[in-house]
């Protein structure tokens, strides 16, 4: 339970003078060192803060070692203007701060320092807090450990490490604990950011569910234990909703991780009224300074035009939750310790799911760098073989006198000058869209990327449609026009016409749906969650309907030439010329090769949604 002994900025140093609350008091006298306060006997000073000294105690009754928060004595308790944080005499009244062990004894919960009862010593006068002892270190320590080298924290072990260095205390060996630390040096350290602050939400939620505003989150009041857990501590300034008025004067905290209505209740302003979004607020801050090791200024009104920070080198999922706490706008925050919970929680999740697919290779590399372009390249290029198809089809088997390849000519100039292109431009508007949503993908708020999400899962079967229609259209489009121009035109030359091009369509369509899937589970989809709406079910809901197509088109892309070979031989007039027999062997080749390939693609795109199959059933 050792208080923070960094320095945060006062309230003079932060304010214009006609807004200082108390003038620095002079320390009075060095007092001799305690040995005993009644049952408990003193082992060591773990702090001193703006509500008095913490030691580290035995109790002698139980046996057992305890924290005692000891009031100063004197008249009453003074403002630590150090520290930044204003105290009782500013902001509670004496009646309530003798109140506390009774107002915060209710606070059982895994993440919540315990207070195990009050003390009242007559013979020395003092009077505190008998509290659990948590052997570790505050937050504060961690982050100027973790992040004094100046290099990027790769994992939890980086935390755990600075634990470490930094504990003060040994707690007996606990194996459930265990766990704890256990997990924490398995995340990155993205997601053991993730981690801490998800317990830490759901602390405060468990305050708030109670009526109990902290009011004084920062990293000094912020312990980890040995095992990694974290814990809230020093409910000092705590804030009973149900009994004071939280636009009233009660209110306390440290200035530089106030919420800007925080801010403006301490000052008496008419806009300042606390809540759990304050304390949201709050957590926000210290979720920023453990990203990045650096304080966020936070904003001093209300709704004020203050632009909120980008976390450079931070994921953008837990960017955007740390973001969102930020808002200056209470209603846009959110709105209790359990929706934030939730969002670090859905946040860990994502990167957790990004982290388990399967390394690239080359391509997939390059994929996962050039998005775009492997969404272009993915769409046109399944389309050459099947134009190739397409073509040496209409050689060997479709004949057309004089009048008819006329009209055919004019017919392919005006197709590709019109289907093709049109296909091609709703296919570029397509991926445009994705490659505008990408750029402000890092700022984005949550129902954009939603959408965004959306909109990428779609692509594969917008591909399957503007295929189909480039394609079968034709095969439709070419032997009636020609019938109708010139006339003369034997019904196996239609049914050659309908089995050229659905050839050549099935081919593309089947190949530019897993190329574009490919594409969208390995860079795009990753990148796209929203810890604000996830959930492990909800995202396997939106992935699962991909994997249904895969078993079909595997089976398409080896039925689909070979077919076309049978129909070619069923339709022949009986004159096998090399032309026919190399159509018939290739139409068999590519069958076999296309089969390989499906079935090589799709255990690659198998393995990319597994990953959200197996979170899903977490």
């Amino acid at each position: 339970m050792a208080k923070s002994s960094s320095h945060e900025p006062t309230l003079a140093q932060t304010s214009p003078p006609e807004m200082i609350l108390r003038e620095a008091v002079t320390p009075p006298p060095a007092a001799p060192p305690v040995t005993q306060i009644g049952d408990f006997v003193i082992i060591s000073k773990l702090g001193e803060g703006a509500f008095g000294q913490v030691y580290l105690a035995r109790q002698s009754s139980l046996g057992r070692e305890v924290a005692l928060k000891v009031t100063r004595l004197g008249t009453g308790e003074k403002d630590d203007t150090s520290s930044g944080t204003i105290g009782p005499e500013t902001a509670r009244s004496d009646a309530r701060s003798k109140n506390e062990g009774k107002l915060l004894a209710g606070l059982e919960h895994d993440h919540i320092v315990k207070v195990y009862s009050e003390f009242h010593d007559h013979a020395s006068g003092a009077r505190g807090l008998c509290l659990q002892y948590v052997p570790g270190a505050d937050l504060n320590a961690i982050i100027r450990k973790v992040h004094g080298g100046g290099g990027r924290p790769a994992s939890g072990t980086a935390i755990l490490d600075a634990l470490d260095a930094t504990r003060r205390g040994v707690a007996d060996f606990n194996p459930v604990a265990l766990r704890d630390r256990e997990a924490l040096a398995g995340d990155s350290f993205p997601q053991a950011i993730c981690r801490i602050g998800a317990r830490l939400a759901e602390a405060l939620a468990f305050a708030h569910a109670r009526g109990i505003l902290h009011c004084d989150i920062k990293p000094g009041n912020i312990l980890l234990t040995q095992y990694g857990r974290p814990m809230l501590a020093d409910f000092n300034v705590a804030f009973d909703r149900r009994r004071l008025d939280p636009a009233g004067g009660g209110v306390g905290g440290t200035i530089a991780y106030m919420a800007p209505e925080h801010r403006a209740a301490v000052y008496g302003q008419p806009d300042g009224r606390v809540d759990e979004r304050s304390d949201v607020y709050s957590l926000g801050l210290v979720l920023h300074e453990l990203a990045t090791g650096r304080r966020v200024a936070p904003a001093r009104t209300e709704g004020a035009d203050e632009p909120i920070p980008v976390l450079v080198g931070v994921p953008r999922e837990l960017a955007a939750v740390i973001r969102r706490c930020l808002d200056s706008v209470p209603a846009n925050r959110y709105q209790s310790g359990t929706e934030l919970a939730r969002a670090l929680d859905a946040a860990w999740h994502l990167l957790a799911a990004r982290r388990a697919l399967p390394p690239p290779v080359r391509v997939a590399r390059w994929v996962t760098a050039h998005p775009i372009a492997g969404l272009t390249l993915a769409a046109i290029l399944p389309h050459v073989p099947a134009t190739v198809v397409n073509i040496g089809y209409n050689a060997v088997e479709i004949k057309l006198n004089a009048e008819q390849q006329g009209v055919f000519v004019m017919l392919v100039i005006g197709y590709n000058l019109i289907a093709y292109p049109a296909c091609a431009g709703v296919a570029a508007y397509l991926i445009w869209r994705i490659k505008h949503g990408l750029v402000g993908l890092v700022l984005a708020p949550g129902p954009a990327v939603d959408e965004l999400r959306a909109r990428v899962l779609r692509l594969g079967w917008w591909a399957v449609g503007l295929g189909a229609f480039g394609w079968f259209s034709g095969g439709i489009v070419f032997p009636l026009v020609i019938d109708l121009a010139v006339g003369d035109f034997d019904w196996k030359l239609y049914a050659h016409y309908i089995v050229s091009f659905t050839l050549a369509g099935l081919i593309a369509v089947v190949f530019s749906y897993l190329a574009i899937q490919a594409v969208v589970l390995r860079a795009l989809l990753p990148n796209l969650g929203n810890p604000d709406t996830y959930t492990p079910a909800g995202m396997w809901a939106e992935v699962r309907p991909i994997t249904l197509a895969f078993g079909p088109f595997v089976l398409l892309a080896s039925a689909v030439p070979l077919t076309g070979a049978v129909l070619l031989i069923a339709l022949t007039d009986g004159v096998m010329t090399l032309g026919f027999r190399l159509l018939v062997g290739g139409l068999i080749g590519v069958g076999v090769a296309g089969v390989g390939i499906a079935e090589r693609l799709t255990g690659k795109l198998r393995q990319l949604t597994a990953v959200w199959q197996r979170d899903s059933a977490v």
